[in-house]
């Protein structure tokens, strides 16, 4: 294919489905250009990812990112006001939406295959030249800290708020997505246009095609339309520092005005950009985790104090971890709390673990593996943003399965050896009786 410096084309055929098939292409200005066919349906999803979020933040910008996604579905050069963007939408059919991370920011439209040029248009004028309008700005900000407000209601939201404070104490705002309600109110123009500069820049995003087009047409509609966007070079976001840092064993008990009793532990987890290789292993490990058949379910819930359980890694950049929890009944934390320390230090004896568990283990990811890349929609907006922005790539995504079919016990015992024994965690109880975080 003419100018595609990277050509993946992978075809994973795993028991009668297939992975999803795609090629790469990256612009003389930096921008990646991901194309996935789908003939199935006469449409095409439209997806940029840009690697920002709260992640990129200050305490002084914290929420800027989320602010900014408000605004992407605003006026821009072409579309000067609300009503002509609203109008061109309808014009085009267009289904859209976006969501803010705290380690990346992604947007996507859907329409018919046969408006794709006006739809890459459509995202070029968004992405390149937004307006920033101060009455728009006003009506978003509105909305925005009614979304603050509406998060304090959460029933975990006392869990949420110590877990930033303890686990990421050195920069708690860099895991706040929604941000701060004092930065919510002083966003102005010039700031966003200040983010836009860092972030918003070819050489920090990726463009994603997925539906009924064809790729090296796809591909040059994109070369086409998005080659003009200038180059930024001053994202730092490469180079941010890890976030999730502990330093000693820690129980934090968290009031619940909800009600509710939850127990959890969390160790900090391997970075899927500096360790990639334990990542394979970990995923296998919370897919046995989750069996219902197997011990870690028996003993916790079906013979123990625990309404549910999980265990499982959380694959991040910046802040990745290794974490257990669930519903206990009212009164029961602390029995709870005692018996998931136990379960845990018996998790790394290999005895724990057997074949057919590991096997239905590595199948249960498969098959979620599938799933994910069902319609080109999920493709373009579940599957490749992710995978692009955490591993600076696609190259993991296209060896996963095969990676994954691969591990064994002894690489489940490596990988806990590594970041579960003898490594330092944090145990919370969030319990109606408990005293609140200090």
């Amino acid at each position: 294919m003419r100018g595609f410096l990277t050509t993946a084309a992978v075809l994973l055929i795993l028991g009668g489905a297939s992975a999803a098939d795609y090629d790469i292409l990256t612009l003389d200005n930096g921008l990646t250009v991901i194309v996935s066919p789908d003939p199935v349906s006469p449409v095409v999803t439209l997806c940029i990812v840009v690697k920002t979020g709260a992640t990129c933040e200050t305490p002084e910008t914290n929420g800027l990112a989320h602010f900014y996604e408000h605004m992407f579905f605003k006026g821009n050069a072409a579309l000067p006001d609300q009503t002509a963007y609203n109008r061109r939408m309808g014009e085009l059919g267009i289904v859209q939406n976006g969501t803010t991370y705290p380690e990346r920011v992604q947007y996507y439209i859907t329409l018919g295959s046969d408006r794709l040029a006006e739809g890459l248009r459509f995202m070029y004028d968004a992405i390149v030249s937004p307006l920033f309008d101060p009455t728009e700005m006003e009506l978003e900000r509105q909305v925005i800290l009614n979304e603050y407000e509406r998060g304090l209601t959460q029933p975990f939201r006392p869990l949420w708020d110590a877990r930033e404070e303890v686990l990421f104490s050195d920069a708690p705002w860099r895991i706040s997505g929604i941000g701060e309600p004092e930065v919510i109110l002083s966003a102005s123009p010039s700031a966003m246009r200040s983010f836009r500069e860092t972030y918003y820049t070819p050489d920090n995003s990726a463009l994603i095609i997925a539906g009924d087009v064809d790729p090296d047409s796809a591909a040059e509609l994109a070369r086409l339309v998005f080659s003009d966007w200038e180059r930024g070079g001053r994202s730092d976001y490469d180079s941010l520092p890890r976030l999730i840092r502990i330093e000693r064993d820690t129980t934090v008990f968290v009031g619940s005005p909800s009600g509710v009793t939850y127990v959890s532990a969390v160790l900090e987890g391997p970075s899927i950009a500096d360790d990639p290789g334990a990542s394979y292993a970990a995923d296998v490990w919370g897919s046995y985790l989750s069996l219902m058949s197997r011990e870690f379910y028996t003993d916790l819930v079906t013979n123990g104090p625990f309404l549910d359980i999980y265990g499982s890694y959380y694959t991040q950049r910046f802040a990745p971890t290794v974490s257990f929890g669930g519903d206990v009944a009212d009164g029961m934390e602390e029995e709870a709390a005692r018996l998931l320390l136990d379960e845990i230090r018996q998790l790394q004896s290999p005895d724990y673990y057997d074949a057919g568990g590991l096997e239905l283990a590595r199948e249960e990811l498969r098959r979620g593996r599938i799933l994910s890349e069902e319609t080109a929609r999920d493709v373009a907006v579940e599957t490749f943003p992710f995978w692009w922005a955490a591993t600076g790539g696609l190259d993991y995504y296209s060896t996963y399965l095969d990676s994954i079919m691969a591990v064994g016990p002894e690489d489940v015992a490596a990988f806990l050896d590594e970041w579960v024994s003898g490594r330092p965690m944090v145990v919370f109880v969030m319990a109606p009786s408990a005293s609140e975080v200090p």
